[in-house]
């Protein structure tokens, strides 16, 4: 079985960290006020629009993106949890040399 590893730089880990914010962000507003929050669509948008194009100009694979999005659609983990272990725990490492 192969294990999957990845090595990210910096700019990777910052725009990986942003995702993971407004998607619990965006799992916390549904559970706290509803589905017709209006804050809703502008998570959405900010998700769509700013976080994927950055990870994929960046070249962070689907499999890292995923990961992360399902860690913080539970908001409360996300709160619970450094991001950067997090991401240790799934094999998923930050160059800190890389500026």
């Amino acid at each position: 079985m192969v294990k999957l590893e990845m090595h990210l730089t910096k700019k990777q880990y910052n725009s990986l960290e942003g995702l993971a914010y407004w998607i619990a962000n965006l799992h916390y507003i549904k559970e706290r006020y509803g589905r017709n929050e209006p804050e809703l669509e502008t998570c959405r948008k900010t998700i769509e629009l700013c976080c994927f194009p950055d990870l994929d100009a960046l070249q962070v694979p689907f499999w890292v993106q995923n990961c992360v999005i399902c860690w913080a659609e539970n908001w409360r983990a996300y709160k619970e949890t450094y991001f950067y272990n997090f991401l240790e725990s799934k094999n998923i490492f930050v160059d800190r040399k890389d500026t």
